[in-house]
């Protein structure tokens, strides 16, 4: 699962710098991947993980975050590794502007289901 991790933030990364943990001070914008429940029946059979993925952007308006989410989704949609043998399928995706008028964040909850054995 790991290296799974490692491989889809790289991959992100091709759209703005993407994190596991916010280093203090980060510049926006950025996005952020907070893995969630991992299911599995059985032993042999696939796993499904739930990532939340984050885009968090403080540009003013929604010109920026758009762009942003759109090429997100079409990475997502042509995600294709040679060592990845599953699927990605964006399960739910909104829009808010937080408190502080300043700072938009789009949330994406992506449903990763591995054939088999996942990365350990």
């Amino acid at each position: 699962m790991r290296e799974f991790l490692i491989m889809l933030r790289k991959s992100l990364s091709e759209v703005c710098p993407t994190f596991l943990q916010i280093p203090s001070q980060t510049p926006y914008p950025y996005i952020t991947i907070s893995p969630g429940r991992s299911l599995q029946g059985l032993p042999w059979g696939p796993r499904v993980l739930l990532l939340t993925i984050k885009i968090w952007s403080q540009y003013t308006g929604t010109q920026e975050i758009l762009r942003l989410t759109k090429e997100l989704e079409n990475l997502i949609q042509e995600y294709n590794f040679r060592p990845f043998e599953g699927s990605l399928k964006i399960v739910e995706s909104g829009l808010i502007l937080l408190k502080d008028k300043q700072t938009r964040v789009h949330t994406f909850l992506l449903k990763v289901r591995f054939q088999g054995r996942p990365y350990e």
